[in-house]
């Protein structure tokens, strides 16, 4: 979805956390919105979360987490057997799919898996600038 979120899709999550906020479930949000049982559900997690802001940002950016806080977290799911959505209001994650991520990278590579690799392109050698 990223920056470009259309004026119909705002007014759907404004009256989402309008829904949230007075209590109602993800089966109640689903139909009275007219979304579906996964979109109301995710909403649901991120609301409980990380409040309002992250059903109506969902997607505008991307929040990076240090090593510490994604150990923690996999650590409280895997060893501590929280669920998945008790993990992501206690360390205030709006994703259940990063939660799900990190789970799955820590069980095949460790905890070597959460370090927070740097993204984009690599910097050039000062020996390839000079040819």
């Amino acid at each position: 979805m990223g920056g470009n979120m259309n004026a119909d899709n705002l007014q759907v999550r404004q009256r989402a956390v309008e829904l949230l906020e007075a209590g109602v479930g993800r089966r109640h949000l689903a139909r009275e919105l007219g979304v579906s049982d996964a979109t109301a559900r995710q909403w649901t997690r991120a609301y409980a979360a990380a409040g309002a802001a992250a059903v109506l940002n969902a997607g505008s950016h991307r929040r990076v987490y240090d090593y510490e806080t994604k150990l923690a977290a996999v650590k409280d799911h895997l060893e501590h057997g929280k669920s998945v959505r008790e993990v992501m209001v206690k360390y205030e994650v709006p994703s259940e799919s990063s939660v799900k991520a990190w789970c799955r990278a820590y069980k095949r590579d460790g905890a070597a898996a959460l370090v927070n690799k740097r993204r984009g392109r690599k910097p050039r050698d000062s020996e390839d600038a000079q040819e």
